[in-house]
């Protein structure tokens, strides 16, 4: 006859049971979450690629967004994030546009409700604090479906595919795209040099990911290098 398992036993299998699923289970759940950003990500990826290519069809010229200055991206800024069907925006476009291209970045054409992530809101890869350049803040537009979309120097567009809510981070829930001067389309580094110094205005906060570098990058890195790992590989 078998015998049967103490209560003191049983109480201390499932124990053990308890304390491995406790050290598991936030792994599991970040891997899920992971995989279901990535293919926010992709989806994000095609929707800005559609609204190049629709605010081109429009009749309007490609537009310019080469300008490092704050002040002469809004009007173009604009012209793109119309296509993006967005329910709020960090800028008033609608008064911009009417302005025309002699619409320079001053508060009457800004709203500071709708912001990208503050200094310390946002994190790196590897939990470090970010900051975004203060003058391209209010560049940033929130769509329908929660994503939020900012518009950076240097024609990079980041994007967080779950607005404010957390984790808040570069490669998990946040990415960027690069739209190469004169392109339609979206990419990840510049035409002619394959790299791109992403978050280029902010200092010490940038970071140059190259076609050599992004999977170290992303693996071990900012994170930023995830952008293209997820879309290229």
């Amino acid at each position: 006859m078998k015998k049967a398992f103490t209560l003191a036993e049983v109480l201390i299998t499932l124990g053990i049971i308890g304390i491995v699923a406790a050290m598991t289970l936030p792994t599991v759940i970040n891997n899920i979450q992971d995989k279901q950003f990535r293919t926010m990500f992709k989806k994000q990826y095609s929707i800005i690629n559609q609204a190049l290519l629709m605010t081109y069809e429009s009749g309007d010229d490609i537009p310019n967004l080469d300008q490092s200055n704050w002040k002469d991206m809004i009007f173009y800024v604009c012209r793109i994030a119309k296509q993006l069907k967005y329910t709020d925006s960090g800028l008033k476009c609608a008064e911009i546009e009417a302005a025309g291209e002699s619409a320079e970045f001053e508060s009457q054409y800004s709203n500071s409700n709708v912001v990208w992530h503050n200094e310390g809101e946002w994190y790196n890869k590897k939990g470090e604090p970010q900051y975004l350049n203060t003058g391209y803040l209010r560049m940033t537009f929130m769509l329908p479906d929660g994503v939020m979309i900012n518009f950076s120097c240097f024609r990079d567009v980041f994007v967080d595919v779950n607005g404010k809510r957390k984790p808040n981070t570069i490669g998990r829930d946040i990415f960027y795209f690069h739209i190469p001067q004169g392109s339609l389309y979206p990419s990840f580094f510049d035409k002619t040099s394959y790299s791109n110094n992403v978050n280029g205005c902010s200092d010490s906060y940038a970071v140059s990911i190259t076609r050599e570098n992004y999977k170290q990058d992303c693996e071990s890195g900012s994170g930023w290098g995830c952008s293209p790992m997820y879309i290229l590989d």
